[in-house]
């Protein structure tokens, strides 16, 4: 460094110093209305940052507000879902309840024709292994139920009989498609009679002990029960005949489909006097 501004030195820092000091007092100087030269300065470089700052924080209320919006309109959704699969469970529960009213009243009506005492009742079980074998009733000894008694179906229909097991307040009843069932039964078209013995392999009935020589029957006539096996009485609807054949012995193999539908046998009557309607 020169020797001369070494001399110097302090003189010039302390006027360099001054200088900075009136040039920073005229940025302050107000401008009439306007703003001073320091406050444009601040404003220029705050500005931008607290207008982010505050789009920011608007940002953010926005997204928690809309996120809190969606969540109370979530639980009002859950609450309406929720609420209407209640309505519709009530809703098939009174349909399915009216249903069965309008079933059991239908039954009645048209079992109160056959002139004979009957009993209502809900099939409750089936076998799930042979379930053409048997079904269980809700009704049993306290409602005069007993052994041996004839089961139909809500238009009439043969569908069995009574058996064991039995108790107070459920019983068996033995479909005729269990191959130990026996019912005596004739063609309504022709009086050749036969025995009845179900087939539970296949829903189905054969016609037994009908001679071969007899050509009296034919398919698609229907059979009626005879009273002979003092069980079931005579006229009931037992059967259709489906196929008539022969297999070299004494006696014909006659197929018959049984006159109810195992599908629909949801209310049955039992029969429990010769006649006196519904008890």
């Amino acid at each position: 460094m020169p020797r001369f501004l070494k001399e110097r030195k302090n003189g010039l820092v302390l006027a360099g110093l001054m200088f900075a000091q009136a040039v920073l007092l005229s940025f302050q100087i107000p401008l009439g209305e306007e703003a001073s030269y320091i406050e444009r300065a601040a404003f220029a470089v705050f500005a931008p940052i607290q207008h982010g700052i505050r789009s920011a924080l608007r940002g953010g209320g926005d997204f928690l507000g809309r996120y809190l919006y969606l969540r109370r309109v979530e639980e009002k959704n859950r609450r309406y879902r929720d609420e209407l699969f209640r309505l519709r469970q009530e809703n098939a529960l009174l349909r399915n309840s009216l249903e069965r009213l309008e079933d059991r009243a239908a039954a009645d009506a048209f079992l109160n024709r056959l002139d004979r005492a009957f009993v209502l009742a809900d099939v409750i079980g089936v076998d799930a292994l042979q379930p053409f074998k048997s079904i269980v009733i809700n009704r049993g000894t306290r409602h005069g139920v007993r052994l041996q008694m004839p089961v139909v179906d809500a238009r009439g229909r043969l569908v069995g009989r009574i058996i064991a097991p039995i108790d107070s307040g459920e019983a068996t009843v033995q479909l005729i498609t269990d191959n130990l069932s026996a019912v005596s039964v004739r063609g309504l078209e022709h009086p050749v009679s036969g025995i009845l013995s179900g087939d539970p392999a296949s829903g189905r009935a054969w016609m037994i002990y009908v001679p071969a020589s007899d050509e009296s029957l034919v398919e698609n006539e229907a059979l009626a029960t005879t009273g002979f096996d003092r069980v079931f009485p005579p006229g009931l609807p037992a059967g259709t005949i489906v196929s008539i054949g022969t297999d070299g012995s004494l006696f014909k193999k006659i197929a018959v489909q049984p006159a109810f539908d195992f599908r629909d046998l949801e209310i049955v009557a039992v029969l429990t006097g010769p006649s006196g309607g519904r008890e």
